[in-house]
């Protein structure tokens, strides 16, 4: 009976132990978020261009182009294109949808329209979030 006790009583202190663990954390990270002062909103002179602002002013060709030449290259449906900048150069990604099914990305010049790169994307898809429109890619949003 001693032991059940002793058990009852260990499991009662860890218990304690964990609640007082929490409630530290909680009132840490409370604490350190309602301290820091935000910074307060300004309106300077000049703004910085954005990227896309920059890579557009260096295109000599428009999107529409790009997707015209992309559709000469590969038959099929264009389901997405998008500026962006690869290897220091400014080009299009085009990705046309076969009629098989498949995806390819075509990669245009941005400056004279030349096809760079036909490449089909794997079954996979490198498509969307994690493709050639995504973050993880240069000039990706």
């Amino acid at each position: 009976m001693k032991k059940l006790y002793l058990s009852i009583g260990a499991i009662a202190v860890a218990v304690a132990l964990l609640a007082g663990v929490a409630f530290y954390y909680a009132s840490a990270q409370n604490s350190t978020t309602t301290e820091q002062p935000r910074p307060p909103s300004i309106t300077g002179s000049v703004k910085t261009p954005s990227r896309a602002s920059i890579l557009a002013g260096l295109a000599k060709i428009d999107i529409l182009k790009a997707i015209e030449i992309a559709k000469g290259q590969q038959a099929g449906t264009v389901i997405g294109a998008k500026l962006g900048e690869r290897d220091g150069y400014v080009i299009y990604n085009v990705v046309v949808l076969t009629a098989d099914g498949s995806s390819v990305l075509v990669i245009i010049d941005a400056g004279n329209g030349n096809v760079l790169s036909v490449t089909k994307l794997p079954l996979g898809g490198r498509f969307g979030r994690f493709g050639p429109f995504g973050p993880g890619r240069r000039g990706g949003p």
